[in-house]
């Protein structure tokens, strides 16, 4: 099974990629985020990328540990000595690096912190606050807020929640776009993924 560097165009045996201790350390931990974030993270290891230099195995390991770590805390803090922080989901880090790669013509490179993407993720996690208290104060003119359901408050889910079978269907289209599925194991993939989660 053959695999291809999403950043150097590099080809070889997908075992290749992780014969390095450091290679399966970054396999790992992108292994354990979600489609959407792995997906963004490994463009964002392009960002760090010397200019006459490939990005060593240690650091990119080293840099998506990091994201990780950050993604883990549901926060999000612009600047250590202000102390301000932010919720901050996993779709937020995910989107703050799409937006980074999407005007990386204007980046500084290679990067050498996290600081940018914390300013970025910082941006969009204010920006969700302001509509969310606006959505409370208008809630609150309408009354909305005291509707209830069973005496509980009802509560809308997001419709920009990812359901579990969306996240899955995700993952098999990413494997598929890797062609580490062929489009029969894709389907078979996707059929148990509708089986489990029960959703159509």
């Amino acid at each position: 099974m053959k695999a291809t560097c999403p950043e150097c165009g590099s080809q070889g045996h997908v075992s290749a990629f992780f014969v390095e201790d450091d290679g399966k350390r970054l396999a790992m931990t992108l292994a354990a985020m979600q489609p959407e974030l792995g997906k963004a993270v490994l463009g964002y290891l392009g960002l760090f990328k010397p200019a006459k230099t490939a990005l060593r195995l240690s650091r990119a390991a080293k840099i998506a540990q990091e994201v990780a770590d950050l993604v883990a805390t549901g926060q999000v803090c612009k600047d250590e000595r202000s102390g301000v922080r932010r919720s901050a989901n996993m779709a937020s880090w995910a989107n703050g690096i799409e937006q980074m790669l999407a005007q990386r013509h204007s980046l500084t490179l290679p990067l050498e912190s996290h600081g940018y993407l914390r300013a970025v993720v910082y941006g969009l996690a204010d920006k969700a606050d302001a509509a969310a208290e606006r959505q409370r104060e208008a809630d609150a003119q309408t009354g909305r807020h005291l509707s209830r359901t069973s005496g509980t408050a009802s509560v809308t889910p997001s419709p920009n929640a990812e359901t579990p079978l969306q996240r899955q269907l995700t993952w098999i289209n990413q494997m598929v776009e890797f062609e580490q599925f062929s489009p029969e194991e894709a389907d078979e993939h996707r059929r148990q993924a509708h089986e489990k989660y029960g959703e159509q």
